[in-house]
C-alpha cells in the first residue's frame, strides 16, 4: 500500500513541473523576429498545379485568378516554408484566406533550409475579395515561432 502512496505523491508533484516546463520551454525558445529569416511563399493552387510544383521545386505556378479558382471542385492552399538562418526553427503560422472566415492553423515542426511544404484542401470554397480577377491575396502572421 505504501507504494502506491509514494506513486501519488511522486505523479501529484511531477505533473505541474511538467507543465511548468513547458511554459519554461516556450518562454525560452519564443522568437518572433526570427520571421524575418523565414521564407514563406502561398499559393492556391489546383491538384495538377500542386502537383507540378512539387515536381520542379524551384520553379513558381501560374496563379489563377478568384474567378476560375472558384470554378473547380478542389482548390488546395499550398504554403512553402524555407529557413533562411542559422538557427533550428518551429511554430504556428495562421494563413489567412480570402472568404474563408477563420485562419488555417499550421504547425510546423522543424523548418529546413530547403523547402517544407505543407497542403491543405479547400474543397470547393466560394473565394472573395475586392478584385476577383487577380490570385486570392493571402495573408499570414506566426502566432507562435520558437528557435533553438
Amino acid at each position: 500500500m505504501k507504494c502506491w502512496v509514494i506513486i501519488i505523491l511522486l505523479a501529484v508533484s511531477i505533473v505541474p513541473l511538467a507543465l511548468k516546463a513547458d511554459i519554461v520551454d516556450k518562454i525560452l525558445f519564443s522568437n518572433k523576429k526570427y520571421a524575418s529569416q523565414i521564407e514563406v511563399k502561398t499559393y492556391v493552387l489546383t491538384q495538377e498545379q500542386a502537383a507540378e510544383l512539387f515536381k520542379n521545386s524551384d520553379g513558381e505556378p501560374i496563379l489563377l485568378s478568384v474567378n476560375e479558382l472558384n470554378k473547380i471542385d478542389k482548390i488546395y492552399l499550398v504554403v512553402r516554408l524555407k529557413n533562411l538562418g542559422n538557427l533550428h526553427a518551429w511554430g504556428i503560422l495562421n494563413c489567412k484566406v480570402p472568404n474563408i472566415g477563420i485562419p488555417i492553423k499550421i504547425s510546423t515542426i522543424n523548418i529546413r533550409e530547403y523547402s517544407c511544404d505543407y497542403v491543405i484542401c479547400l474543397a470547393s470554397p466560394v473565394l472573395q475579395q475586392e478584385n476577383n480577377n487577380f490570385p486570392p491575396n493571402i495573408s499570414y502572421e506566426w502566432s507562435e515561432l520558437y528557435t533553438k
